[in-house]
Protein backbone atom coordinates (compact mmCIF):
# COMPACT_ATOMS: atom_id res chain seq x y z
CA UNK A 1 0.00 0.00 0.00
CA UNK A 2 1.25 3.51 -0.75
CA UNK A 3 1.62 5.77 1.57
CA UNK A 4 1.09 9.98 0.82
CA UNK A 5 4.73 10.60 0.73
CA UNK A 6 5.80 7.85 -1.80
CA UNK A 7 4.53 6.63 -5.02
CA UNK A 8 4.75 2.91 -6.48
CA UNK A 9 4.27 0.33 -9.74
CA UNK A 10 1.58 -1.91 -9.31
CA UNK A 11 1.20 -4.79 -11.78
CA UNK A 12 -1.34 -7.83 -11.94
CA UNK A 13 -1.42 -10.29 -14.26
CA UNK A 14 -0.44 -14.44 -14.99
CA UNK A 15 2.16 -16.02 -13.59
CA UNK A 16 3.92 -19.24 -15.70
CA UNK A 17 6.99 -20.84 -15.68
CA UNK A 18 8.44 -20.80 -19.52
CA UNK A 19 10.40 -23.18 -20.61
CA UNK A 20 12.16 -22.27 -23.84
CA UNK A 21 12.74 -24.86 -27.01
CA UNK A 22 14.82 -24.19 -29.83
CA UNK A 23 15.63 -26.27 -32.78
CA UNK A 24 13.32 -29.00 -30.68
CA UNK A 25 15.93 -28.44 -27.70
CA UNK A 26 15.63 -26.72 -24.44
CA UNK A 27 17.80 -23.54 -24.00
CA UNK A 28 16.34 -21.45 -21.24
CA UNK A 29 13.70 -22.07 -17.78
CA UNK A 30 12.44 -19.14 -16.12
CA UNK A 31 9.09 -17.43 -14.27
CA UNK A 32 7.61 -15.69 -17.05
CA UNK A 33 3.85 -13.71 -17.57
CA UNK A 34 3.41 -10.50 -19.29
CA UNK A 35 3.03 -8.27 -16.18
CA UNK A 36 5.08 -10.70 -14.10
CA UNK A 37 8.49 -9.68 -16.66
CA UNK A 38 7.36 -6.06 -16.99
CA UNK A 39 7.42 -6.25 -13.12
CA UNK A 40 11.38 -7.88 -12.91
CA UNK A 41 12.66 -5.28 -15.47
CA UNK A 42 11.06 -2.75 -13.24
CA UNK A 43 13.17 -4.38 -9.94
CA UNK A 44 16.08 -4.47 -11.61
CA UNK A 45 16.26 -0.64 -12.08
CA UNK A 46 15.73 0.06 -8.79
CA UNK A 47 11.76 0.99 -9.04
CA UNK A 48 9.36 0.00 -6.06
CA UNK A 49 7.11 -2.06 -8.09
CA UNK A 50 4.71 -4.45 -6.68
CA UNK A 51 3.39 -7.48 -8.42
CA UNK A 52 -0.43 -9.26 -7.83
CA UNK A 53 -1.25 -12.77 -9.12
CA UNK A 54 -1.40 -16.25 -8.20
CA UNK A 55 1.01 -19.63 -8.74
CA UNK A 56 0.77 -22.91 -7.64
CA UNK A 57 1.31 -24.08 -3.62
CA UNK A 58 4.63 -26.22 -5.57
CA UNK A 59 7.90 -26.11 -5.58
CA UNK A 60 7.39 -24.05 -9.16
CA UNK A 61 5.50 -21.64 -7.06
CA UNK A 62 8.37 -20.90 -4.73
CA UNK A 63 10.89 -20.50 -7.18
CA UNK A 64 8.50 -17.97 -8.84
CA UNK A 65 8.04 -16.20 -5.79
CA UNK A 66 11.63 -16.35 -4.90
CA UNK A 67 12.86 -14.98 -8.01
CA UNK A 68 10.68 -12.36 -7.63
CA UNK A 69 11.61 -11.22 -4.68
CA UNK A 70 15.35 -11.59 -5.26
CA UNK A 71 14.76 -9.05 -8.15
CA UNK A 72 13.16 -6.44 -5.64
CA UNK A 73 9.58 -7.12 -6.69
CA UNK A 74 7.27 -6.33 -3.65
CA UNK A 75 5.12 -10.13 -3.79
CA UNK A 76 3.10 -8.96 -0.79
CA UNK A 77 -0.12 -9.60 -3.07
CA UNK A 78 1.01 -12.97 -4.84
CA UNK A 79 -1.44 -15.69 -3.59
CA UNK A 80 -0.06 -19.10 -3.48
CA UNK A 81 -3.17 -21.38 -4.53
CA UNK A 82 -3.39 -25.37 -3.68
CA UNK A 83 -2.66 -26.58 -7.14
CA UNK A 84 0.28 -26.67 -9.64
CA UNK A 85 1.55 -23.61 -11.10
CA UNK A 86 1.23 -22.89 -14.77
CA UNK A 87 3.91 -24.21 -17.48
CA UNK A 88 4.18 -22.52 -20.51
CA UNK A 89 6.37 -24.28 -23.17
CA UNK A 90 7.59 -21.70 -25.74
CA UNK A 91 8.93 -22.68 -28.83
CA UNK A 92 11.43 -20.38 -30.65
CA UNK A 93 10.90 -20.65 -34.81
CA UNK A 94 13.59 -19.42 -37.50
CA UNK A 95 13.24 -15.62 -36.68
CA UNK A 96 12.95 -16.16 -32.35
CA UNK A 97 9.58 -15.84 -31.81
CA UNK A 98 7.35 -17.83 -30.16
CA UNK A 99 4.61 -20.06 -30.07
CA UNK A 100 3.25 -21.55 -26.57
CA UNK A 101 1.62 -24.79 -24.94
CA UNK A 102 0.12 -24.16 -21.85
CA UNK A 103 -0.16 -26.38 -19.18
CA UNK A 104 -2.40 -25.15 -16.15
CA UNK A 105 -3.32 -26.48 -12.80
CA UNK A 106 -6.37 -27.70 -11.84
CA UNK A 107 -8.38 -25.20 -10.18
CA UNK A 108 -8.99 -21.30 -11.62
CA UNK A 109 -6.75 -18.87 -9.85
CA UNK A 110 -7.70 -16.57 -6.47
CA UNK A 111 -7.03 -13.32 -5.56
CA UNK A 112 -7.79 -12.99 -1.97
CA UNK A 113 -6.64 -9.76 -1.45
CA UNK A 114 -5.86 -6.35 -3.87
CA UNK A 115 -3.28 -3.77 -3.33
CA UNK A 116 -4.35 -0.14 -2.79
CA UNK A 117 -3.11 2.53 -4.91
CA UNK A 118 -2.76 6.23 -4.67
CA UNK A 119 -2.76 8.94 -6.86
CA UNK A 120 1.14 9.27 -7.34
CA UNK A 121 1.08 5.64 -8.29
CA UNK A 122 1.47 3.69 -11.91
CA UNK A 123 -0.71 0.41 -12.42
CA UNK A 124 0.22 -1.92 -15.80
CA UNK A 125 -2.18 -4.59 -16.59
CA UNK A 126 -3.25 -6.35 -19.48
CA UNK A 127 -3.06 -9.54 -21.24
CA UNK A 128 -5.33 -12.40 -21.40
CA UNK A 129 -5.60 -12.24 -17.75
CA UNK A 130 -7.52 -8.87 -17.67
CA UNK A 131 -10.43 -10.68 -19.70
CA UNK A 132 -10.97 -13.85 -18.82
CA UNK A 133 -13.68 -14.74 -16.77
CA UNK A 134 -11.73 -16.28 -13.62
CA UNK A 135 -9.41 -13.12 -13.50
CA UNK A 136 -11.42 -10.15 -15.10
CA UNK A 137 -13.22 -9.76 -11.64
CA UNK A 138 -9.82 -9.05 -9.57
CA UNK A 139 -8.42 -7.01 -12.38
CA UNK A 140 -11.70 -5.04 -13.19
CA UNK A 141 -11.97 -4.18 -9.46
CA UNK A 142 -8.24 -2.93 -8.94
CA UNK A 143 -8.58 -0.73 -12.38
CA UNK A 144 -11.41 0.94 -10.75
CA UNK A 145 -10.49 1.09 -7.38
CA UNK A 146 -7.35 2.78 -8.73
CA UNK A 147 -8.92 4.66 -11.44
CA UNK A 148 -11.01 6.69 -8.48
CA UNK A 149 -7.48 7.36 -6.59
CA UNK A 150 -6.29 9.42 -9.56
CA UNK A 151 -3.85 6.30 -10.39
CA UNK A 152 -2.43 6.27 -14.13
CA UNK A 153 -3.48 3.45 -15.94
CA UNK A 154 -1.39 1.45 -17.94
CA UNK A 155 -3.14 -0.92 -20.52
CA UNK A 156 -1.76 -3.64 -22.92
CA UNK A 157 -4.22 -6.05 -24.59
CA UNK A 158 -1.26 -8.30 -25.36
CA UNK A 159 -3.70 -10.38 -27.16
CA UNK A 160 -2.67 -13.33 -29.47
CA UNK A 161 -4.08 -15.27 -32.33
CA UNK A 162 -4.64 -18.23 -30.25
CA UNK A 163 -7.39 -16.47 -28.56
CA UNK A 164 -9.02 -15.75 -31.68
CA UNK A 165 -12.13 -18.16 -30.90
CA UNK A 166 -13.04 -16.44 -28.00
CA UNK A 167 -12.32 -12.80 -29.54
CA UNK A 168 -16.23 -11.72 -30.21
CA UNK A 169 -16.59 -12.67 -26.67
CA UNK A 170 -14.07 -10.52 -25.06
CA UNK A 171 -13.88 -8.09 -27.51
CA UNK A 172 -16.32 -5.08 -25.62
CA UNK A 173 -14.03 -6.02 -22.49
CA UNK A 174 -10.91 -4.43 -24.49
CA UNK A 175 -12.90 -1.56 -25.15
CA UNK A 176 -13.78 -1.16 -21.60
CA UNK A 177 -10.30 -1.54 -20.50
CA UNK A 178 -8.81 1.12 -22.95
CA UNK A 179 -11.69 3.49 -22.66
CA UNK A 180 -10.77 3.96 -19.30
CA UNK A 181 -6.85 4.16 -19.38
CA UNK A 182 -4.80 6.55 -19.39
CA UNK A 183 -1.93 4.95 -21.85
CA UNK A 184 -2.40 2.02 -24.12
CA UNK A 185 0.60 0.05 -25.57
CA UNK A 186 0.21 -2.36 -27.92
CA UNK A 187 1.63 -4.05 -31.13
CA UNK A 188 0.63 -3.88 -35.03
CA UNK A 189 -0.28 -7.90 -34.23
CA UNK A 190 -2.50 -6.98 -31.32
CA UNK A 191 -4.90 -4.19 -32.92
CA UNK A 192 -4.45 -5.93 -36.51
CA UNK A 193 -6.12 -9.46 -34.55
CA UNK A 194 -8.98 -7.81 -32.05
CA UNK A 195 -9.80 -4.42 -34.55
CA UNK A 196 -8.39 -5.04 -38.36
CA UNK A 197 -6.58 -1.98 -37.95
CA UNK A 198 -3.07 -1.73 -39.69
CA UNK A 199 -1.86 1.72 -38.76
CA UNK A 200 -1.25 4.04 -35.63
CA UNK A 201 -3.64 6.29 -36.86
CA UNK A 202 -6.55 3.96 -37.86
CA UNK A 203 -6.66 2.61 -34.23
CA UNK A 204 -6.44 5.76 -32.73
CA UNK A 205 -9.47 6.99 -34.23
CA UNK A 206 -11.30 4.15 -33.00
CA UNK A 207 -13.90 5.38 -30.46
CA UNK A 208 -12.69 3.56 -27.69
CA UNK A 209 -9.16 5.76 -27.52
CA UNK A 210 -11.61 8.97 -27.18
CA UNK A 211 -10.74 8.96 -23.64
CA UNK A 212 -7.21 8.26 -23.80
CA UNK A 213 -3.77 10.72 -23.26
CA UNK A 214 -1.81 8.22 -25.57
CA UNK A 215 -1.45 5.25 -27.76
CA UNK A 216 2.18 3.36 -28.11
CA UNK A 217 1.77 1.36 -30.89
CA UNK A 218 4.88 -0.88 -31.77
CA UNK A 219 5.80 -2.59 -34.96
CA UNK A 220 8.88 -4.47 -34.36
CA UNK A 221 11.74 -4.08 -36.20
CA UNK A 222 9.61 -1.19 -38.08
CA UNK A 223 9.76 0.94 -34.90
CA UNK A 224 7.19 2.67 -32.75
CA UNK A 225 4.20 5.46 -33.24
CA UNK A 226 2.79 7.32 -30.72
CA UNK A 227 -0.52 9.26 -31.22
CA UNK A 228 -1.63 11.64 -28.51
CA UNK A 229 -4.29 14.23 -28.74
CA UNK A 230 -1.97 17.16 -29.48
CA UNK A 231 0.20 14.83 -32.14
CA UNK A 232 1.47 11.59 -33.66
CA UNK A 233 4.88 10.69 -33.74
CA UNK A 234 7.39 7.93 -35.10
CA UNK A 235 10.29 6.79 -33.69
CA UNK A 236 12.75 4.27 -35.60
CA UNK A 237 14.69 1.26 -33.96
CA UNK A 238 18.02 0.04 -33.63
CA UNK A 239 18.14 -3.03 -36.46
CA UNK A 240 19.16 -5.64 -34.35
CA UNK A 241 19.82 -9.91 -34.64
CA UNK A 242 17.89 -10.91 -31.42
CA UNK A 243 18.21 -14.05 -29.76
CA UNK A 244 14.55 -13.91 -28.69
CA UNK A 245 11.94 -11.70 -28.48
CA UNK A 246 9.82 -13.33 -25.78
CA UNK A 247 9.39 -10.21 -23.16
CA UNK A 248 10.45 -7.61 -25.38
CA UNK A 249 7.03 -5.72 -25.67
CA UNK A 250 6.86 -6.22 -21.41
CA UNK A 251 10.16 -4.64 -21.29
CA UNK A 252 9.18 -2.25 -23.31
CA UNK A 253 6.16 -1.37 -21.05
CA UNK A 254 8.73 -1.33 -17.70
CA UNK A 255 10.89 1.11 -19.87
CA UNK A 256 8.35 3.38 -20.47
CA UNK A 257 6.89 3.30 -16.99
CA UNK A 258 10.48 3.48 -15.71
CA UNK A 259 10.88 6.84 -17.58
CA UNK A 260 7.14 8.09 -16.71
CA UNK A 261 7.77 7.15 -12.85
CA UNK A 262 11.13 9.33 -13.18
CA UNK A 263 10.35 11.69 -14.68
CA UNK A 264 7.62 12.64 -11.98
CA UNK A 265 4.36 12.04 -14.82
CA UNK A 266 1.22 11.14 -13.23
CA UNK A 267 -2.80 10.96 -14.68
CA UNK A 268 -2.63 14.37 -13.77
CA UNK A 269 0.17 16.09 -16.10
CA UNK A 270 0.59 12.70 -18.91
CA UNK A 271 -2.20 14.57 -21.29
CA UNK A 272 0.61 17.27 -21.71
CA UNK A 273 3.23 15.73 -22.08
CA UNK A 274 5.82 17.59 -24.48
CA UNK A 275 7.34 15.59 -28.11
CA UNK A 276 10.20 15.59 -26.06
CA UNK A 277 9.10 14.36 -23.20
CA UNK A 278 7.78 11.48 -24.98
CA UNK A 279 11.05 11.29 -27.37
CA UNK A 280 12.70 9.99 -23.51
CA UNK A 281 10.00 8.26 -22.86
CA UNK A 282 9.64 5.97 -25.77
CA UNK A 283 13.93 5.89 -25.77
CA UNK A 284 13.55 4.26 -22.62
CA UNK A 285 11.27 1.72 -23.44
CA UNK A 286 12.96 1.03 -26.63
CA UNK A 287 16.68 0.28 -24.88
CA UNK A 288 14.63 -2.03 -22.27
CA UNK A 289 13.34 -4.13 -25.21
CA UNK A 290 16.52 -4.22 -26.95
CA UNK A 291 17.89 -5.10 -24.35
CA UNK A 292 15.36 -8.16 -23.90
CA UNK A 293 16.13 -9.23 -27.39
CA UNK A 294 19.94 -9.71 -26.79
CA UNK A 295 19.07 -12.88 -24.11
CA UNK A 296 17.26 -15.67 -23.80
CA UNK A 297 15.66 -13.76 -20.72
CA UNK A 298 12.53 -12.34 -20.18
CA UNK A 299 13.80 -9.02 -18.87
CA UNK A 300 16.45 -6.71 -18.77
CA UNK A 301 19.73 -7.90 -17.29
CA UNK A 302 20.68 -6.40 -14.27
CA UNK A 303 22.13 -2.68 -14.52
CA UNK A 304 25.81 -3.48 -13.28
CA UNK A 305 25.26 -6.09 -16.36
CA UNK A 306 24.29 -3.34 -18.64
Amino acid sequence: MSSPEEKRIFTIGEVVYDIMFKQGQPVAAKPGGAMLNSAISLGRSGLPVSFTGTCGNDKTGELISAFLNENHVDTSFLHHEASQSIIALAFLDENNNASYSFYRGLNPPELPMLPSTGPLDILLFGSFYSISPPTMKAVLSLRKSAAEKGTLLFYDPNFRSSHLGELEKVKPFIRDHIGHSHIVRGSDEDFGIIFGTKTAESTWELPCFKNCSALIYTRSSYGVDLCTPRFCNHYPVPGITPLSTIGAGDSFNAGVIAAIFENNIGSMNIASCTPEQWEIIIAKGTRFATDVCMSYDNYIPWPELI
